[in-house]
Protein backbone atom coordinates (compact mmCIF):
# COMPACT_ATOMS: atom_id res chain seq x y z
CA UNK A 1 0.00 0.00 0.00
CA UNK A 2 1.49 3.47 -0.52
CA UNK A 3 -0.04 6.98 0.95
CA UNK A 4 -1.88 7.94 -2.22
CA UNK A 5 -3.01 5.02 -3.77
CA UNK A 6 -4.62 1.27 -2.62
CA UNK A 7 -3.11 -0.32 -5.55
CA UNK A 8 -0.57 0.89 -7.96
CA UNK A 9 0.31 -2.06 -10.27
CA UNK A 10 3.25 -1.30 -12.56
CA UNK A 11 4.10 -2.94 -15.75
CA UNK A 12 7.45 -3.47 -16.74
CA UNK A 13 9.47 -4.82 -19.57
CA UNK A 14 12.01 -3.78 -22.29
CA UNK A 15 10.68 -2.43 -25.41
CA UNK A 16 7.92 -4.95 -27.65
CA UNK A 17 7.24 -7.25 -24.69
CA UNK A 18 3.18 -5.79 -24.89
CA UNK A 19 3.67 -3.15 -22.63
CA UNK A 20 0.98 -1.18 -23.61
CA UNK A 21 -1.42 -3.75 -24.64
CA UNK A 22 -1.78 -5.10 -21.09
CA UNK A 23 -1.77 -1.74 -19.17
CA UNK A 24 -4.63 -0.75 -21.48
CA UNK A 25 -6.22 -4.52 -20.62
CA UNK A 26 -5.77 -4.07 -17.10
CA UNK A 27 -7.27 -0.70 -17.38
CA UNK A 28 -10.61 -1.87 -19.12
CA UNK A 29 -11.09 -5.27 -17.74
CA UNK A 30 -10.23 -4.15 -14.22
CA UNK A 31 -11.10 -0.62 -13.78
CA UNK A 32 -8.03 0.62 -12.71
CA UNK A 33 -6.85 4.40 -13.93
CA UNK A 34 -4.10 4.07 -16.03
CA UNK A 35 -0.91 6.06 -16.41
CA UNK A 36 1.99 6.05 -18.57
CA UNK A 37 5.54 8.00 -19.06
CA UNK A 38 6.78 9.94 -19.95
CA UNK A 39 3.63 11.74 -19.50
CA UNK A 40 2.91 14.35 -21.74
CA UNK A 41 3.71 17.51 -19.53
CA UNK A 42 6.81 20.06 -20.07
CA UNK A 43 9.20 17.28 -18.40
CA UNK A 44 7.55 14.43 -20.63
CA UNK A 45 8.25 16.51 -23.46
CA UNK A 46 11.77 17.71 -22.62
CA UNK A 47 12.65 13.98 -22.43
CA UNK A 48 11.55 13.11 -25.88
CA UNK A 49 12.62 16.18 -27.15
CA UNK A 50 16.46 14.95 -27.43
CA UNK A 51 18.93 12.36 -26.19
CA UNK A 52 19.66 12.92 -22.64
CA UNK A 53 22.65 11.04 -20.74
CA UNK A 54 22.21 8.41 -18.57
CA UNK A 55 22.32 10.36 -15.82
CA UNK A 56 19.98 13.52 -16.91
CA UNK A 57 17.76 10.54 -18.28
CA UNK A 58 17.24 9.33 -14.88
CA UNK A 59 16.50 12.42 -12.90
CA UNK A 60 14.52 13.92 -15.73
CA UNK A 61 12.50 10.69 -15.64
CA UNK A 62 12.39 11.09 -11.61
CA UNK A 63 11.18 14.80 -11.96
CA UNK A 64 8.47 13.79 -14.96
CA UNK A 65 7.02 11.10 -12.05
CA UNK A 66 6.92 13.13 -9.35
CA UNK A 67 5.03 15.94 -11.72
CA UNK A 68 2.83 13.04 -12.89
CA UNK A 69 2.12 11.28 -9.93
CA UNK A 70 1.63 14.17 -7.40
CA UNK A 71 -1.84 14.93 -9.50
CA UNK A 72 -3.23 11.45 -8.81
CA UNK A 73 -6.19 11.83 -6.51
CA UNK A 74 -6.15 9.81 -3.04
CA UNK A 75 -7.43 6.45 -3.24
CA UNK A 76 -7.15 5.97 -6.73
CA UNK A 77 -5.94 1.92 -8.12
CA UNK A 78 -3.82 2.33 -10.78
CA UNK A 79 -1.86 0.59 -13.77
CA UNK A 80 0.94 2.27 -15.14
CA UNK A 81 2.88 1.46 -18.94
CA UNK A 82 6.36 1.93 -17.38
CA UNK A 83 7.69 3.15 -13.53
CA UNK A 84 10.82 4.50 -11.51
CA UNK A 85 11.47 0.23 -12.66
CA UNK A 86 12.09 1.50 -16.05
CA UNK A 87 14.81 4.04 -14.42
CA UNK A 88 16.57 1.49 -12.51
CA UNK A 89 17.02 -0.62 -15.55
CA UNK A 90 17.53 1.33 -18.74
CA UNK A 91 19.55 4.23 -16.86
CA UNK A 92 20.85 1.47 -14.52
CA UNK A 93 22.98 -0.13 -17.77
CA UNK A 94 25.36 3.38 -17.01
CA UNK A 95 24.63 4.10 -14.47
CA UNK A 96 25.74 1.05 -12.12
CA UNK A 97 29.49 2.21 -13.28
CA UNK A 98 29.38 5.07 -11.22
CA UNK A 99 28.11 3.08 -8.05
CA UNK A 100 30.86 0.46 -7.99
CA UNK A 101 28.65 -2.08 -9.05
CA UNK A 102 24.82 -3.40 -9.00
CA UNK A 103 24.42 -3.48 -5.10
CA UNK A 104 25.46 0.20 -4.13
CA UNK A 105 23.50 1.27 -7.81
CA UNK A 106 20.44 -0.50 -5.81
CA UNK A 107 21.31 1.46 -2.39
CA UNK A 108 21.28 4.81 -4.58
CA UNK A 109 18.21 3.80 -6.25
CA UNK A 110 16.04 2.89 -3.23
CA UNK A 111 17.43 6.36 -2.00
CA UNK A 112 15.75 7.85 -4.66
CA UNK A 113 12.22 5.96 -4.37
CA UNK A 114 11.71 7.94 -1.53
CA UNK A 115 10.94 11.59 -3.39
CA UNK A 116 7.98 10.17 -4.80
CA UNK A 117 4.85 10.35 -3.49
CA UNK A 118 3.24 7.14 -4.85
CA UNK A 119 5.22 4.05 -5.27
CA UNK A 120 4.07 0.67 -7.14
CA UNK A 121 2.28 -1.82 -4.98
CA UNK A 122 2.84 -4.63 -7.35
CA UNK A 123 5.44 -4.88 -10.43
CA UNK A 124 4.83 -7.27 -13.00
CA UNK A 125 8.03 -7.74 -15.69
CA UNK A 126 6.91 -8.84 -18.81
CA UNK A 127 9.66 -10.39 -20.69
CA UNK A 128 10.30 -12.02 -23.73
CA UNK A 129 13.36 -13.22 -26.36
CA UNK A 130 14.90 -10.00 -27.20
CA UNK A 131 15.24 -10.62 -30.85
CA UNK A 132 11.62 -11.85 -31.14
CA UNK A 133 10.63 -8.39 -29.07
CA UNK A 134 13.12 -5.91 -31.45
CA UNK A 135 11.05 -7.37 -34.31
CA UNK A 136 7.41 -6.36 -32.81
CA UNK A 137 8.91 -3.11 -32.95
CA UNK A 138 10.17 -2.77 -36.06
CA UNK A 139 6.40 -4.14 -37.21
CA UNK A 140 5.76 -0.70 -35.48
CA UNK A 141 8.05 1.26 -37.58
CA UNK A 142 8.91 2.66 -33.65
CA UNK A 143 12.24 2.86 -33.05
CA UNK A 144 14.69 5.04 -30.43
CA UNK A 145 18.08 4.87 -29.23
CA UNK A 146 17.42 1.74 -26.51
CA UNK A 147 16.75 -0.64 -29.77
CA UNK A 148 19.61 -2.34 -29.94
CA UNK A 149 19.42 -6.04 -28.73
CA UNK A 150 23.14 -5.57 -26.59
CA UNK A 151 21.59 -3.35 -24.70
CA UNK A 152 17.97 -4.29 -24.48
CA UNK A 153 20.04 -8.27 -23.23
CA UNK A 154 21.87 -6.50 -20.48
CA UNK A 155 18.29 -4.48 -19.82
CA UNK A 156 16.09 -7.41 -19.12
CA UNK A 157 19.03 -8.46 -16.99
CA UNK A 158 18.72 -5.96 -14.62
CA UNK A 159 15.05 -6.57 -14.30
CA UNK A 160 15.69 -10.04 -13.60
CA UNK A 161 18.31 -8.65 -10.81
CA UNK A 162 15.40 -7.09 -8.91
CA UNK A 163 14.04 -11.24 -7.82
CA UNK A 164 14.37 -11.19 -4.19
CA UNK A 165 15.76 -7.67 -4.23
CA UNK A 166 12.18 -6.05 -3.83
CA UNK A 167 9.10 -6.80 -2.79
CA UNK A 168 5.85 -7.96 -4.79
CA UNK A 169 7.77 -8.48 -8.34
CA UNK A 170 5.94 -10.54 -10.72
CA UNK A 171 7.67 -12.03 -14.45
CA UNK A 172 5.50 -13.45 -16.86
CA UNK A 173 6.71 -14.83 -20.46
CA UNK A 174 4.85 -12.42 -23.09
CA UNK A 175 6.56 -15.02 -26.02
CA UNK A 176 3.19 -15.74 -26.47
CA UNK A 177 -0.04 -14.74 -28.30
CA UNK A 178 -1.77 -11.88 -27.16
CA UNK A 179 -4.95 -13.87 -26.02
CA UNK A 180 -2.54 -16.36 -23.90
CA UNK A 181 -0.83 -13.08 -22.52
CA UNK A 182 -4.12 -11.42 -21.74
CA UNK A 183 -4.99 -14.71 -20.22
CA UNK A 184 -1.83 -14.97 -17.92
CA UNK A 185 -2.12 -11.31 -16.72
CA UNK A 186 -5.82 -11.88 -15.63
CA UNK A 187 -4.91 -14.96 -13.31
CA UNK A 188 -2.12 -12.81 -11.62
CA UNK A 189 -4.03 -9.76 -11.40
CA UNK A 190 -6.84 -11.78 -9.75
CA UNK A 191 -4.79 -13.41 -7.63
CA UNK A 192 -2.46 -10.59 -6.08
CA UNK A 193 -5.09 -7.72 -5.90
CA UNK A 194 -7.80 -8.14 -2.67
CA UNK A 195 -11.63 -9.19 -3.59
CA UNK A 196 -12.77 -5.39 -2.95
CA UNK A 197 -10.06 -4.25 -5.60
CA UNK A 198 -12.00 -6.47 -8.19
CA UNK A 199 -14.10 -4.59 -10.23
CA UNK A 200 -13.89 -7.18 -13.43
CA UNK A 201 -15.53 -6.10 -16.58
CA UNK A 202 -17.07 -9.52 -18.22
Amino acid sequence: MTPSSNIYVAIEGIDGTGKTFVSKHIEERFHLLRISEPSDGQIGKLIQSTEWSAAADFFLFMADRVELLRKIETGMNLVSDRSLYSSFAYQGVYLQKYFGGFENYLDFFRNAMKLLPIIPTHIVVLYSDVDRALERVRKRGEFSRFERAEYLTEVQDLYFRLKGKINNIFYIDSNVTLDELFANVDKLITELLPPDHLHVEK
